[in-house]
């Protein structure tokens, strides 16, 4: 069930799937994930979660380097417009959404990596702490959250809400997961008034996820 405080933000995407899928197409994954590349397990036989995958960029990016993924998109004809882009035999897109991801959760599935990109910022506050034990949850030990954190204005319309690094941090800590690597970069579509931070949680691989 989609919750009623992200319909909006779900709603303003799957108007303008087709839009949305064009730019965020005109990037490359390297474009984006430069800062995460070296940071990922190899594939062959490791499984990554995107979760809010837009428009397949991402998830065919790892798919085509070995990886299993499931993507998850809720605004259905943004992941439509996806699965018709990337119709990646190692893909396996899903409907489901943040903060309680429980369709993935049902997969019974534990997840080498997972990624949001500029996902967080949908999230409302009050739910944060919720969505990120239910994604720490399904990290291995070891496993990588890797977020980037649109800063910039905000954008009622498109749900788009204040986050920071430090707010990710203490979240991390409360879970014994450790912050290692936070970086900033600006708008790779060319924005003047936005930037982007780049946090990467590893999960202890000595400890399961609490």
């Amino acid at each position: 069930m989609q919750d009623s405080r992200q319909a909006p933000a779900i709603r303003w995407y799957h108007e303008r799937a087709e839009h949305v899928a064009d730019d965020y197409e005109s990037l490359s994954f390297p474009d984006v994930h430069n800062w995460l590349i070296d940071r990922l397990p190899p594939g062959g036989d490791s499984t990554v979660l995107d979760v809010g995958a837009g428009s397949g960029r991402d998830a065919a990016w790892l798919a085509e380097r070995g990886h299993e993924v499931v993507a998850v998109e809720p605004a259905a004809a943004l992941r439509r417009e996806a699965a018709r882009r990337h119709p990646h035999p190692r893909i396996r897109w899903l409907d489901d959404q943040l903060p309680g991801l429980e369709d993935v959760h049902r997969l019974g599935l534990c997840f080498d990596a997972i990624l949001l990109s500029a996902v967080w910022m949908h999230v409302p506050q009050g739910q944060r702490a919720r969505a990120f034990r239910k994604l720490i949850t399904l990290l291995k030990p070891g496993g990588l959250l890797a977020l980037t954190l649109r800063l910039g204005p905000e954008d009622p319309e498109r749900g788009l809400r204040p986050v920071s690094v430090a707010e990710l941090r203490q979240l991390a800590a409360d879970h014994g997961a450790c912050v290692d690597h936070v970086g900033e970069s600006a708008d790779a579509l060319g924005r003047p008034e936005v930037y982007w931070a780049e946090v990467a949680i590893r999960l202890p691989s000595n400890r399961s996820a609490v």
